[in-house]
């Protein structure tokens, strides 16, 4: 769990790297020039901008994460294959648990992309 974590951090802060710097040098010596302090250029210029072009990525990365670890989702896969398995051992139905499992997991990710979009759309510019 510790490495699926430190693995997962490592490409959400070069995600972030790649994101903040994409914002325009121009903008952030502009925002100097008038005077802001560095954390105010951080919180008004930066970070918007940055959110922006990085929410699509951060989206698909959500949706990765969910497929690599169950603990991410409220379902764990050891509960689901359980259920598939004890479905296939009663009735002797092979395929339709793995399918009905295979949609399970569609749903969740769907919600996600879902929000992800939403969220997009409510960010300006996005």
């Amino acid at each position: 769990m510790l490495a699926l974590t430190l693995s997962y951090a490592g490409y959400e802060g070069e995600i972030m790297r790649g994101a903040f710097a994409s914002v325009n040098k121009g903008q952030l010596e502009a925002a100097r020039a008038f005077g802001m302090p560095r954390f105010t250029i951080f919180r008004r210029v930066w970070l918007p901008q940055a959110i922006r072009s990085v929410l699509p990525t951060l989206g698909g990365e959500t949706i990765l994460q969910l497929k690599a670890t169950p603990l991410v989702a409220t379902i764990t896969v050891v509960e689901i294959y359980a259920v598939s398995s004890r479905v296939r051992s009663d009735t002797f139905i092979v395929y339709e648990p793995l399918l009905l499992l295979a949609l399970v997991y569609m749903i969740i990710a769907g919600v996600i992309a879902l929000i992800f979009r939403r969220i997009e759309r409510q960010v300006p510019g996005a």
